[in-house]
């Protein structure tokens, strides 16, 4: 998996950790960078690595915000870090599921369909304000190359997935059109979670969703 400082300052005491989901670069929160915290961002899982916490022992807080098959691949790599506070966006921690987890066919159907038209952005899959990620200045990746990294979270998703972590909000997007609304519902209700908002898949269009989750805490 790669990793992306957005922000590294020596005199920031704070840290935002962003899990992305699959076929993410940093482009999808670039424009989240509030004052006084460093920013890291994960994505493009190729593999899992687990993060120590003696890496992080410098921060007063750690803030966790995963998001899609990231709230997976948070399960698998954020288990010794000292959250201060977890925050699950459209997704749950078993993403391959009958019950609780994505259509995953129906995705793999479609990016295999945009790795031979050669397009790279699976959720522009309409012209609405917020559906899809931004551009930004951050290298994308070819489309082909977003299906074997799907492709591997599937399978690795299917053998290890449970939940480790205390989350502490779970946001469930209402016009989610990769993974199934009702399904986030079903699972995130078994642990007292679930607040719903107007979206879709793609959920940092707004940046307030998570400064205010900075100021609430």
């Amino acid at each position: 998996m790669q990793q992306t400082w957005l922000v590294q300052n020596e005199e920031n005491h704070d840290l935002i950790i962003f899990m992305l989901g699959w076929a993410a670069s940093p482009n999808a929160i670039c424009h989240i960078t509030p004052a006084g915290y460093d920013v890291l961002a994960f994505y493009n899982y190729t593999d899992v690595v687990p993060l120590r916490a003696e890496d992080f022992k410098h921060y007063r807080r750690i803030y966790l915000f995963a998001w899609s098959f990231g709230i997976w691949v948070a399960e698998q790599c954020c288990q010794e870090l000292p959250l201060y506070r977890a925050i699950a966006l459209n997704g749950t921690p078993y993403p391959v599921d009958a019950n609780w987890g994505m259509r995953l066919r129906v995705v793999l159907r479609s990016m295999r369909a945009l790795a031979k038209s050669g397009a790279a952005n699976p959720f522009a899959s309409g012209a609405d304000e917020g559906r899809y990620m931004p551009d930004g200045p951050y290298e994308d990746r070819p489309a082909a190359a977003k299906v074997d990294e799907l492709m591997f979270l599937a399978a690795q998703a299917e053998q290890h997935s449970a939940p480790h972590i205390k989350w502490d909000r779970a946001f469930i997007a209402n016009k989610d059109e990769i993974f199934p609304p009702a399904r986030m519902w079903d699972y995130w209700k078994t642990v007292g979670l679930g607040t719903e908002f107007d979206s879709y898949h793609y959920p940092f269009s707004n940046p307030e969703l998570v400064l205010n989750e900075l100021r609430d805490s």
